[in-house]
């Protein structure tokens, strides 16, 4: 079954088995930030994959889609277990999981400040798209919900 695994066993088989496994460590929690913080909940196993070119390294990240826009009914925040849950995720479930995989303090910090700051950007993006009206106001308002778990206001 493709929605049954962990983040953290996604970072156990990355750090078993990958060339580098402090970059694709890194690069694979920046992508479940990313997932998050763009309504993403349908990033199951099947979307993790290894590349074996001369030694492994994590696949370049594919099936990146809003999914909560579309799909009615659906209430989890990702398809893989964090930190135990799949929904009514915080900052900390996130930190947790990224120290299960033994990722430092200072790293940690590092992936979620690529994310602090990028609101703006994102909301500008979305008001420049191609979509409906309908739809921009329902992504801004997503990615502006699912931001303040992660940053939430002083």
């Amino acid at each position: 079954n493709k929605y049954k695994g962990s983040h953290e066993q996604i970072g156990k088989v990355i750090l078993n088995f990958v060339e580098n496994p402090g970059f694709d460590l890194v690069s694979f929690y920046e992508l479940v930030v990313f997932t998050f913080l763009t309504g993403n909940n349908d990033m199951h196993l099947k979307n993790f994959s290894l590349l074996k070119e001369k030694k492994y390294s994590l696949c370049p990240a594919y099936d990146l889609v809003a999914s909560e826009l579309v799909v009615e009914g659906d209430t989890e925040d990702l398809a893989l277990n964090l930190n135990g849950k799949k929904k009514k995720l915080k900052r900390i479930d996130f930190e947790t999981a990224m120290k299960t995989n033994n990722l430092n303090e200072k790293v940690i910090a590092n992936i979620f400040s690529k994310f602090e700051n990028i609101l703006p950007l994102w909301i500008g993006l979305i008001e420049n798209s191609f979509l409906s009206t309908e739809m921009k106001e329902n992504y801004k308002s997503l990615v502006q919900m699912k931001h303040n778990k992660l940053f939430p206001n002083p």
